[in-house]
């Protein structure tokens, strides 16, 4: 999963809507990052995201805020799933 993000953010694109249902696994068990239905190019210091998208669950707190955002608010997601798998439950 942390492959895929470095990949999509190496390209400048912030996926917004990392969630276990986008995650999946190819017939050869590799993982795959689907549904760039609400990716974003990302463009650093230039404040052109701050609108609210994703999954509730699994939104950063300035996604949800409606603040400036970027690559970060798709690792905050990552972590919210880690502990999910973790925990069985959500960290909130």
């Amino acid at each position: 999963m942390i492959q895929a993000l470095e990949t999509v953010h190496g390209h400048s694109i912030i996926h917004r809507d990392i969630k276990p249902e986008n995650l999946v696994f190819d017939e050869r068990g590799y993982l795959k990052l689907t549904d760039f239905g609400i990716a974003r190019e990302w463009i650093p210091d230039v404040e052109n995201c701050n609108e609210t998208s994703g999954t509730p669950g699994y939104m950063a707190p300035e996604v949800m805020c409606k603040n400036n955002h970027g690559i970060a608010a798709d690792y905050f997601a990552v972590g919210v799933i880690a502990y999910e798998c973790m925990n069985s439950r959500r960290p909130y």
